[in-house]
């Protein structure tokens, strides 16, 4: 008697212990995705946060490096200052000879560190008409890319030094090289050589905030066709940049940049000189727009600029 009551209470527990397993596993069950999709929830939500963060950091460090850059060049136009800028431009060029070019260049800067940087230039699409060419069929002419250039400047900290009031005024000495590529999609539009040419650029702080830089460059030919002519040529690029306005109202940020460029082939012996004005404004920190017309003065070869006038932007980033 006693051992069927003690096995009827041992089955009793064990259908109970059981039942108890049961209702703990069923509720596991359904438990446990959702206290998973909680959990993988809320480490959305943090890896999201994380994410924010990091784009409102990166933000911030973009913002701060463009207004450190803006400090020390506000018009985009000093070589002296490495950034990185995005400056395309249109260009329209009438040469002594009657043909005409139209150019559209996706131009800018990189910097590869406060000393160091390169210009590139990438000529996107160039059309030439060469119609009112003498000796030249009319409506012959020709489209495609043109030849891409690449300049690096370096900025030597032994070659700067200050002066004037106080040593509150700078100039530096930069050296560099030119690399023009013969990369055109047509004969008609390109030197059909490769040109290099070293850089010696001196630039100065002038009063009332502008600057005046002089770069000086020699182009020889390093690789050339047959049919191309050698080369052995100088070339300055000299510019005075002078603040017009001070940033800030609609009419302010203005600035003034006429720039002259020598040219002395030493094949031909011939000299040339075109100047150009760029009359440019802030529009906001770190974005400028300008134009730039520029005429052909004291030409002596059928192949130098006549008129030109040029169009662009410059965009910090």
């Amino acid at each position: 008697m006693k051992s069927g009551n003690f096995e009827k209470s041992t089955l009793l527990k064990y259908r109970l212990l059981s039942s108890f397993l049961l209702a703990v596993a069923v509720v596991t069950f359904y438990s446990l995705p959702a206290a998973v999709a909680q959990e993988g929830q809320e480490q959305q939500e943090v890896s999201q946060k994380e994410v924010e963060k990091y784009k409102e950091a990166k933000k911030a460090a973009k913002k701060e490096r463009i207004e450190k850059v803006v400090k020390q060049d506000k018009t985009g136009t000093d070589p002296r200052v490495f950034s990185n800028k995005w400056m395309p431009y249109y260009r329209y060029t009438e040469l002594e000879n009657g043909l005409t070019q139209h150019d559209l260049t996706a131009f800018g800067t990189f910097r590869f560190s406060d000393r160091v940087g390169m210009f590139y230039e990438l000529p996107l699409a160039q059309y030439r008409d060469f119609s009112d060419v003498s000796g030249v069929p009319p409506g012959t002419d020709a489209i495609g890319m043109g030849d891409i250039d690449l300049k690096f400047l370096w900025r030597p900290g032994a070659l700067e030094f200050s002066y004037g009031k106080e040593g509150k005024k700078s100039a530096s000495v930069m050296l560099g090289t030119d690399l023009l590529f013969p990369t055109a999609t047509d004969d008609a539009l390109s030197g059909d050589a490769f040109l290099f040419a070293p850089i010696v650029a001196f630039v100065f702080d002038m009063p009332f905030h502008g600057f005046f830089a002089a770069l000086n460059l020699y182009y020889f030919d390093v690789y050339k066709k047959d049919s191309a002519p050698e080369t052995s040529r100088y070339v300055g690029k000299w510019f005075y940049m002078q603040p017009l306005t001070k940033p800030g109202p609609w009419w302010g940020g203005l600035f003034l940049l006429p720039e002259f460029q020598p040219i002395y082939d030493f094949k031909t012996n011939d000299f040339s000189l075109w100047i150009g004005v760029e009359l440019g404004k802030m529009l906001a920190p770190g974005r400028i727009a300008y134009i730039k017309p520029g005429w052909g003065i004291d030409n002596t070869e059928l192949t130098d600029r006549k008129f030109t006038f040029e169009v662009g932007f410059r965009w910090f980033f």
